[in-house]
């Protein structure tokens, strides 16, 4: 654990590093229960084999209720992954509460840029990144048929 900082009743930590036991089944709860198309194994194997995991987690009476994870793109630019929060704790802050801590690590850590995607079906995402100073630098289709959405934002 990096930190405990508490905003309206909402605890944050970050968690370096493959997430411990009990961090992992909790992330697999909410991960699965915000995405359809959850692909646990997939979630897991990236988890525990990718340099510089950052886990930033927000905690409401001890139940972990949103996350953003990322991890090292390049040497110059970290892959923010994937996060989400609970559907009942969302329009609070919380996103931008977790990417504010992220960018904060990011900086500290030497990175220059932070990189992510999106879809066009995840709008307050998409939202979230342009508001966060985000750039769009690619859209392309990927194998599966799926529209993904580049955005970069360099770090000062």
């Amino acid at each position: 654990m990096l930190n405990g900082m508490e905003s309206a009743n909402i605890i944050y930590q970050s968690f370096e590093g493959p997430p411990h036991a009990t961090l992992l089944n909790d992330l697999r709860n909410l991960y699965q229960s915000l995405f359809e198309d959850a692909d646990l194994k997939f979630f897991e194997h990236r988890l525990n084999t990718q340099q510089d995991v950052l886990i930033v987690c927000g905690y409401s009476s001890s139940k972990l209720i949103g996350f953003k994870i990322g991890y090292r793109y390049d040497n110059l630019t970290f892959y923010s992954w994937v996060g989400g929060v609970n559907i009942n704790f969302r329009k609070q802050g919380i996103a931008t509460k977790l990417a504010m801590l992220q960018e904060e690590w990011v900086k500290t850590n030497g990175y220059q840029k932070i990189r992510t995607k999106s879809m066009n079906r995840f709008k307050p995402m998409m939202a979230l990144n342009l508001k966060n100073g985000f750039d769009i630098t690619k859209i392309y289709t990927n194998t599966k048929g799926q529209t993904k959405i580049v955005f970069e934002k360099h770090i000062n």
